[in-house]
């Protein structure tokens, strides 16, 4: 997995730029409908999944994006980063009150910010494994 990332941080900003654009195509179709487990006693949304898994992957993408050759990033980068993906988040899913069938709601904010902070400290944490092995 660390070669993985090794190989794919050339082509990191490209795939962010690819990234980002299907995010805002997916979210701009109109009537999508809601994935959901029917239990027994409840329902569970995948959409919740979907939108924590989407925005880790930008998040992460985004991270290896702006990471120096040596895996190394300053805290005022990566709150930038992190600040800059939270906005996107929240303009992605305000921008669906615009889009026939879609609707804004609070909660996919909360499982996107869960992404991007959960890619985060994996990032953080695989960084420092890949810079310290650089060593």
């Amino acid at each position: 997995m660390l070669r993985l990332i090794i190989l794919l941080r050339p082509f990191a900003r490209y795939l962010l730029i690819v990234w980002l654009l299907t995010i805002v195509i997916l979210s701009s179709i109109p009537s999508i409908p809601t994935l959901k487990i029917h239990t027994a006693k409840s329902e569970i949304r995948l959409d919740y999944l979907i939108h924590f898994c989407e925005y880790g992957l930008l998040a992460g993408i985004a991270f290896l994006a702006f990471v120096s050759t040596e895996f190394k990033m300053d805290h005022k980068r990566f709150l930038l980063i992190t600040s800059g993906l939270i906005l996107f988040a929240i303009l992605d899913e305000y921008h669906q009150r615009f889009i026939p069938g879609r609707a804004f709601n609070l909660k996919d904010i909360y499982s996107n910010i869960a992404g991007i902070l959960a890619a985060l400290v994996y990032c953080v944490v695989v960084f420092r494994v890949i810079a310290d092995k650089n060593k």
